[in-house]
């Protein structure tokens, strides 16, 4: 009788240790995928609107939504080429400009040209792989329309909703990933490069040496918060750049916002900065995001394109 007691006990500790920390919630993942789930690696698209945190050992609970089966596929590297071109075309210039916006259409001409030489003269790299940082708590937003990630959200005790996008953690052996979405020393491929695409959608941010700017271009999301990364209060026109690119914590000059959809441009103030994994900008407020769509049921805007002046607390790169 004691030999079955203790082989039912060693059958029931065997399988809490086997299931221990594996979690497929609604995630419709055949057995191959199990290992690409229980490593703390951030799919690039989920079920549209799903939301991911993760626990203390840095794994993914789904508290809404679902995987889809090309959640953690590698970004298509066909086209890129094609895709970089397309978003750098100059703007026509007509009559009815005024003065300012003349003028601002020809720099931002004179940036798209002198960037497209520069590509069509040396190519453009395969897109980088990027592995964003992960902390326990961190949640990630996916898009409502197409599933593909929005934001990563840290948790944050300084802003009221308890998570803001700029509160990202150093890249340690403690709570970053390295490049194989794995817990440990983070590579050097994991922090993106300027000129190189990145993210589903080939994201790409290039600086102009000649004119002291920046310009990108790529997909516009949105995200939410109380205070930005200076303690200002965010509000209406209001966007936040990729840390890691494009970082400031003054934003004294103009962002210019062009969605390459309608070519209406929008000046907006840089007051913020966050991971962006899958986006060159990132604008706050779903009602503002929606007024550069020029569409009142959009919950991102592919493509935009973006530029500024190289702000003053920014060194040439």
């Amino acid at each position: 009788m004691k030999k079955k007691v203790t082989l039912v006990l060693f059958v029931v500790l065997l399988a809490a240790f086997l299931g221990f920390g594996i979690n497929l919630p609604n995630s419709g993942l055949g057995e191959s995928n199990v290992n690409a789930i229980v490593k703390p690696v951030v799919p690039q698209k989920m079920l549209p609107g799903s939301i991911i945190i993760y626990n203390d050992k840095l794994q993914p609970i789904v508290v809404k939504g679902g995987y889809v089966k090309d959640s953690f596929a590698s970004t298509p590297q066909s086209d890129i080429l094609t895709s970089i071109l397309d978003g750098l075309r100059e703007i026509t210039i007509t009559a009815d400009m005024s003065p300012e916006e003349k003028a601002v259409t020809e720099w931002e001409n004179k940036l798209v040209s002198d960037v497209k030489d520069d590509v069509l003269k040396n190519g453009v790299p395969t897109t980088q792989p990027y592995s964003p940082p992960i902390c326990p708590g961190a949640k990630v937003v996916y898009n409502e329309d197409d599933g593909y990630i929005d934001n990563i959200y840290y948790p944050d005790p300084d802003d009221p909703s308890g998570y803001s996008i700029h509160n990202i953690p150093s890249q340690n052996k403690d709570n970053a990933l390295n490049n194989e979405g794995i817990v440990g020393e983070t590579s050097s491929s994991s922090s993106r490069q300027l000129g190189v695409p990145y993210g589903a959608h080939n994201n790409v941010i290039y600086f102009q040496y000649s004119d002291d700017s920046f310009l990108g271009e790529g997909r516009a999301t949105y995200f939410t918060g109380t205070y930005g990364n200076r303690n200002n209060i965010l509000r209406d026109g209001d966007c936040a750049t990729v840390k890691d690119l494009d970082c400031s914590k003054v934003g004294d000059k103009d962002v210019y916002i062009r969605n390459l959809n309608t070519d209406q441009v929008f000046i907006f103030h840089q007051a913020d900065v966050g991971g962006l994994p899958d986006a060159v900008i990132d604008i706050w407020g779903l009602n503002n995001l929606r007024r550069l769509a020029g569409n009142s049921s959009v919950y991102s805007v592919y493509k935009a394109r973006y530029y500024h002046k190289r702000f003053s607390d920014q060194t040439r790169p």
